[in-house]
Order: structure tokens, then sequence, then C-alpha cells
């Protein structure tokens, strides 16, 4: 028998190239990092490369490399699961079960949630909603506690069934820059930064915008044949280069394929979901533009460090009211809370209210 109880992570790293130039492993590179300095050590699952086998092949190796992982915990011993898992099993709820009978707690940080990503959307596949049900409720009604965005996202799934007492809300992401230096104070009358995947199918809105304001564009997929005239596109940067590289007045979170409103199966997601690239601009020094309805405009309301408006297209006369003492005002509220998204404040608090 094991003396005393340990806190574990689950190290579960995607197979393709680390070093793309988007964000899809920085926020769980970050998450894992700011777990090591909190004193938890890695489990790493061990797979190999399961794409390349038939659905049941992969399966059953997905289970017994997930299974020979839990099989290491013991009474007491804590392990944090970054969700939705990588090298995903059907049959995860059952090896968290198994493992909770010798007395290991398991904990959920929530990245994404399929079924909330596709509520408001388009009819979805019989598979995918086996795949969600076995792979996400299941496995969230299984865990001692989950770590979720916000208290939208806490309402939504009590309402789905949830214990509320398991849930805590992260508020928002951390986002860690190594070697962070303080840029030149923005300016109000700077164009606005959209930074992240710049493909039509998630951020069509950006090839239909209104004249004014100007946009600075950062990140993978943008279709510089459709540009418009206010718009400069920087290129694509890896993630921990990219804070560095932006220049503008305000981070612009925004969704789907209109400029009028978050709408779709991207645009809706808002209205649950904190959007990982609100953490870039505010670590980086940057005040946000947010959708009203989205559930990041709690945040960025009660803490000012930013504006939220219904349509892109009020957004010029928005700023333009703007005098420049709001917008300073906005300023310092947004690095205030950038320092601590790069300290990894809102997850190490979130830790602590686990139960």
């Amino acid at each position: 028998m094991k003396g005393r109880k340990v806190r574990y992570y689950l190290k579960d790293s995607f197979l393709h190239n680390q070093h793309e130039k988007n964000a899809g492993s920085k926020a769980r590179n970050d998450v894992e990092a700011i777990l090591i300095s909190e004193g938890y050590k890695g489990l790493e699952i061990k797979v190999d490369n399961w794409y390349q086998m038939n659905f049941f092949k992969a399966q059953q190796h997905k289970y017994s490399a997930t299974k020979s992982v839990f099989d290491q915990l013991g009474l007491g011993d804590e392990l944090v699961i970054q969700f939705p898992i990588i090298h995903h099993t059907f049959l995860i709820a059952q090896l968290i079960k198994q493992a909770q009978k010798r007395g290991a707690k398991f904990y959920l940080l929530i990245h994404d949630i399929e079924t909330l990503r596709h509520a408001a959307g388009s009819e979805v596949k019989l598979r995918h909603k086996l795949r969600n049900y076995f792979q996400e409720k299941k496995a969230m009604m299984s865990v001692d506690g989950i770590i979720v965005h916000n208290d939208i996202m806490k309402g939504v799934l009590a309402n789905q069934g949830f214990p509320v007492d398991k849930m805590v809300s992260l508020e928002i992401f951390d986002y860690l820059i190594p070697n962070f230096q303080e840029k030149s104070l923005p300016q109000k009358e700077q164009a606005i930064i959209v930074a992240g995947n710049l493909n039509p199918t998630k951020s069509g809105y950006l090839y239909s915008l209104p004249e004014n304001p100007a946009y600075n564009l950062y990140g993978v997929g943008y279709d510089e044949s459709r540009a418009l005239n206010n718009i400069t596109y920087f290129g694509a940067f890896m993630p921990d280069d990219l804070p560095a590289a932006l220049e503008g007045s305000f981070g612009l979170v925004w969704d789907g394929d209109s400029s009028e409103t978050c709408q779709g199966t991207y645009g809706n997601y808002l209205r649950f979901n904190n959007s990982h690239k609100a953490s870039l601009y505010l670590a980086a020094g940057f005040p946000l533009v947010v959708w009203k309805q989205s559930a990041l405009s709690h945040f960025v309301l009660e803490n000012g460090c930013g504006i939220a408006v219904e349509s892109l297209h009020d957004l010029k006369e928005t700023i333009d009211n703007l005098s420049d003492t709001d917008y300073q005002d906005l300023v310092d509220n947004a690095k205030r809370v950038g320092q601590e998204i790069r300290d990894g404040h809102y997850l190490k608090t979130a830790l602590t209210h686990l139960k």
C-alpha cells in the first residue's frame, strides 16, 4: 500500500507536430505547466498511432493504454484530466469507476464540450451522439469534480443533470508568456486585433466586415484573395511568439459567418464557452471586444477590461463614444487581469475549490 496520496495529471499529448502555428496545444501545455508548478506529477498515456487502426482495434488500444495509467492510482490519489481526452475511449467512465473503488479521485478540466458546441447547431449524426454520450456525458457524470469555463456553462450543465456542487468555474483561461515584455500602450485609434483560426468556415464574418474600424489579422487559414480594404494580414505565428507581434487597440472575440451577430455552430458556442483568444489578448495587455450575448461578456464587464457589442456594425460608434480616460481605464484593467492570466491565477484558484 502507498503511504500518502499523490496529485497527478494525465499527460495526454497530440500525435501531430507540436510546432504548428496555431493554438491547438497552447491551452493544454499551459495547464500542464501550471499543474506542475502546483506540485502535480504527470502520468503519461502512451499510445501508438491509432489513427492507422480500424475503429475496434483503436478503441481496444486506447482502453488498454488508459487502464495502465489508471491502474497506478491508489487510495487518496487525485488525477486531473484535460477534457476532452485526446486519446479517448468509449469505456472511460468504467475505468474511472474502477479506480474510484480503490479510493482514487478524478477531476476534469473542460476545454470543449461537443454537446454544447452543437446545442444550437445543425443535426448531429447518430455516431457523434453516441460518442458524446459515452465519452462526454458518462465521463463527466462519473468524476468527483469538474472545472468548467464559467457560471453560464455551469448553469447549462446543471440543467442537464450535472451536480452543481461538483462544478467550479474557471472564469477565464490562463495564458503563459515566456519572457514577457510589456509593450508600449495601445491607442484607441489603432486597428482591432483578430488572432486565431481565420478560415472562412469559422471566421466567415471577416469577409463581410463594415468599412470601419480597421482590422489587423494574425493566424492561419486566411483567404487573402477575399481581403477587404480595411484589413491588414500579418501572417501566422507560434503561440508563444504571438503576443509580442500583436498591434492594435482591442482584441476581438467573435465567431461565425456574420458581422451582425455571432451565429452558427461556432458563433452560438460563445454563449457558453471561454474563447482562448480572449486570454491571449488580455495577457498581451489589450482590452477586449466581445459579443454582448457571449458568456465572456459577464467577465469582461465585471472586470472593466473591455466592451461588449451586439454587432460589429456598432463597434466604430461604441469606440468613438469612449473618452480617452474611459479607454485608459480599460487598458489598465486589461493589464491587471493580464498579469493574473500570465501568472496562472485562474487555474490555481479553481484547483483550490475542487472537493
